[in-house]
This record gives C-alpha cells, structure tokens and sequence, in this order.
C-alpha cells in the first residue's frame, strides 16, 4: 500500500465514522528516534493549566506519518525466536519472528509474583503452564516472568532494536488491597481492589523488583505503565461513587496514585543508573484504558477518565496508551471511542508532542464471550479493515505505536493471529508482518499482502466498512 491518494483519504474518513472499536476485556485475562518516541528527560514540562476550550487540530504536533507494530503477550513459546525450537509451537514462534515487533507488551500479575506480604516479588515464581485455557495443547512449559524475559532478550538478539518491553502491571495482592467506595464495592475481587491507603511503598517495591528481573535478564531498556484498563470494573474497581452512569467517576483518583507512585520510583531508579545508559531512557506510559462506547453504571469511557485526571498526574507521561478493537461485521449503535480519547489528549497543552499507543487492538470477536467468523471472506475482510486502521494511524499526528492482541488465541476472547490450538495462522498476520518485521516505522505504507485481497468473483465475501 502507498501513501493514500484523495480517494483513500476519503474513504478513511468514512471508515473513521463507521468502525467499531470495542473494548477488550477479557474475562480472567521513544528516547529512540526510530519509533516516534520522545524520551522521559525530554519530555517532562511539568503541570500547567487545562484550556478552556477544544484546542483542535491546529495546535497537534507536526510529524511525519509513523507507525511502529507491537504484540501484546508473556508467552515465553511464542517470544522464542524459532532457531529455538519449542514443541508445538512452531507457527507461532514464525509469526512473532517475522512481525519482529518493536515493543512487546508484558503483563505483571503483582497477585500471582507477590502473593504473601511477607515475601519479596519473585520473577522467577511459576504462573502458568503455557497452555491454552483449561490446559489446552500445546503448551510450552511452565512460565514466570524470569523465562518471559528471558526470551526477550533472545529475540532482541535475533533482531536488534526490537522486542523492547512495556511493562503493564495488574492484579491487586489481597494483603496490598482495600476495598474502595462507590458500586458495589463489597462485589469486587481481590485482584481489582484499589491500592490499600499507606500501601504506595509495596507498590514501588514491586516496581522496583520487576526493574531488577528486566535487566537480570539483560535487556537494558523498557516502558513501564501503572496499571491495566484502569477504567474497567475486572481490573479497577469500584469505578463509579453509585450505581448510575452519570455518578462520580472514582476510579481516576486511585489510578493517580498509581501513576505518582510509579513516577517516583521510575525517577529514582533511572537516577540511580550510570550517566547515559539506556536505563535512563525508560518511559512512563499512561492510560492503557479501555475503549467503551459510552458511560455505564460500572464503567468509565476513555475521554471522561482523561479529563477526571489532574495534569500533575497526566502530564506526568511520556506517552499515552488507549485500546480499541475492530470488527468486520460491527454490531450498530457504536461509535469510535479511541478517536473520543484522542481528542481529549489534545485539550491539554502540557501534552504537546506526547505520542500515543494504541497498545492493545485486533480483529476477530473482541468481547467476552465472542465467537470468531473463520469462514475465508470474513478473515480476508479483517485483514483489509486491519490494514486500513494501521494506515490510518499512520497518518495519525499522535499516534506512532499499535499492538496486536494477542498471538495465540484465548476462545474467551478471540482475537489473536493462530487459534488456541495453533493449528493455523489467520492472515491478518501478514498485515502485521508487513507493517512490522524489518521495515521502519517512518517508512512509507506497505502494500496490502495478497492473502487480504478479495475474491475475484467477491463469493463469500464480507467486507469491512470504509
């Protein structure tokens, strides 16, 4: 794919009013000049005031268009590079090795590293068994955050300049936890608590632990986020002061003491490591919220979590994270709540020139529950709708980094690029191979692999909107 010409421009702009992009929450689930980025020296300005009106598009940092492809997931059998063979997982292991994402997004369960207080946060503790859901073949051996890391680093070796991690943590330990006020507070599960008052020093000790795994394992740079989705009720929770979705958002002002926390010591530990090594570069990354379509009783949307967020908190990023999902076949009555987001961040003018990520997105069934379409015109209708959101925040003034999630697929939540059993690949990975792998994110817009185009006699066919 080249640059758009006026008819592709036109026809991303319908797409912009007629994609869905849904929320993903699964249930139970750039110092760098190269990538868009902005290093955390550089981009600290410190609070200033909120405008009074939407500063709009005249006031958006210039730049070239840019994308870089990340992957959202701690597979450790999926991350090997292939010279490595693990059994079963072969597929999946080409797939990774031929998008050779710029950034991989790691998930910390503090509950699952740190379940007692009484123990220090341990990389090396087995959290699962790298099988499918419900013990689903293959599997790929037991995994920790030590062996996730592990392979990183072998991957970064295989493609040097890629596979830099984000560090995204979640799970509140019950000893760390506390239940929080508003809807149904006393529902929440342990892992969704907010912090407990007083508790900000475990929370930074746990940051500071995983800081220690990430460069035992040898990889010199990563980016670090606060917490997952801290806008969903499975993650954070509760959301809302009542039951009403026009009540008090409360989840905000918890994240914020995350995000001071983690601020902190991220300030501390990079001051701690010697004069211009890659540490200092590490990056704090805030938001990762999910894209809901509008408010609910135990919700909060995107735009309205940015603006309950104090620019002493906001402006504290080096870059911005939302989700958002596509589907071939939307269900109606959606709009785009990544745009909604989006705008929001523009509002702000201590955010001038901070990227945003969109650090989770895929197609197939993104919500709970969902049931993937396999027939051929469906998939081949995902890859192009993919293609065209990547090229679309291409062209983006904010956006310079998206993430597939996941690679292999969770039944619950169907969106990855090979089925749980990874039988197959389905070929929206060539988008992200093509948009990935050696080329550079400032490069111009690949051309769309020839496994997403349509049928000749258009049988079967689906096609995505736009």
């Amino acid at each position: 794919m080249s640059s758009p010409g006026p008819s592709r421009r036109r026809a991303l702009l319908v797409l912009a009013a007629l994609v869905v992009l849904v929320v993903g929450v699964a249930a139970g689930r750039l110092t760098a000049s190269d990538d868009g980025g902005v290093g955390p020296s550089a981009a600290r300005t410190g609070p200033t005031p909120s405008p009074s009106a939407d500063r709009g598009d005249a006031t958006r940092a210039v730049r070239p268009p840019t994308l870089a492809v990340g992957l959202v997931t701690t597979d450790a059998g999926a991350l090997t590079p292939p010279a490595t063979p693990v059994a079963g997982f072969g597929a999946a292991q080409a797939v990774t090795d031929r998008i050779a994402p710029r950034f991989v997004r790691v998930d910390v369960r503090w509950d699952l590293l740190q379940p007692a207080e009484g123990a220090p946060l341990d990389p090396a503790r087995v959290i699962g068994d790298g099988c499918g859901r419900e013990g689903a073949q293959p599997c790929s051996g037991a995994i920790s955050l030590a062996r996730t890391l592990g392979a990183l680093k072998a991957a970064q070796a295989a493609h040097p300049g890629h596979f830099r991690p984000l560090i995204s943590f979640w799970g509140m330990p019950a000893w760390a936890g506390a239940a929080g006020e508003g809807c149904e507070a006393a529902k929440a599960r342990d892992g969704a608590r907010p912090l407990a008052p007083g508790r900000e020093p475990a929370y930074r000790a746990a940051v500071a632990a995983v800081w220690a795994a990430v460069r035992a394992a040898g990889i010199q740079g990563a980016d670090w986020t606060p917490w997952n989705e801290p806008n969903a009720p499975y993650f954070l929770d509760p959301q809302r002061a009542s039951c009403s979705s026009t009540a008090e958002a409360r989840s905000p002002a918890q994240f914020s003491r995350l995000v001071v926390a983690m601020d902190a010591e991220l300030d501390r530990l990079r001051a701690a490591s010697p004069a211009g090594s890659p540490e200092r570069g590490d990056r704090l990354v805030v938001g990762e919220l999910a894209a809901w379509g509008a408010p609910s009783r135990r919700a909060v949307p995107a735009d309205e979590f940015l603006r309950a967020l104090p620019d002493d908190v906001l402006c504290r990023a080096d870059v911005l994270s939302v989700h958002g999902y596509l589907e071939a076949q939307p269900r109606s009555g959606k709009g785009e709540p990544i745009a909604a987001g989006l705008r929001e961040l523009d509002r702000r003018p201590c955010l001038d020139g901070r990227p945003a990520w969109i650090t989770e997105t895929a197609v197939g069934a993104p919500r709970s529950g969902g049931d993937r379409d396999a027939a051929t015109g469906t998939l081949r209708a995902e890859c192009r709708l993919m293609d065209r959101q990547l090229d679309r925040w291409y062209h983006d003034p904010r956006v310079t980094a998206a993430f597939q999630y996941s690679v292999r697929e969770d039944p619950a939540f169907p969106t990855g690029l090979l089925p749980e059993d990874l039988s197959r690949t389905f070929p929206v990975a060539d988008v992200w191979a093509a948009w990935g792998g050696s080329r550079e994110p400032g490069a111009a817009a690949p051309a769309l692999p020839e496994g997403c185009a349509q049928a000749s006699d258009g049988a079967g066919e689906q096609a995505p909107p736009g």
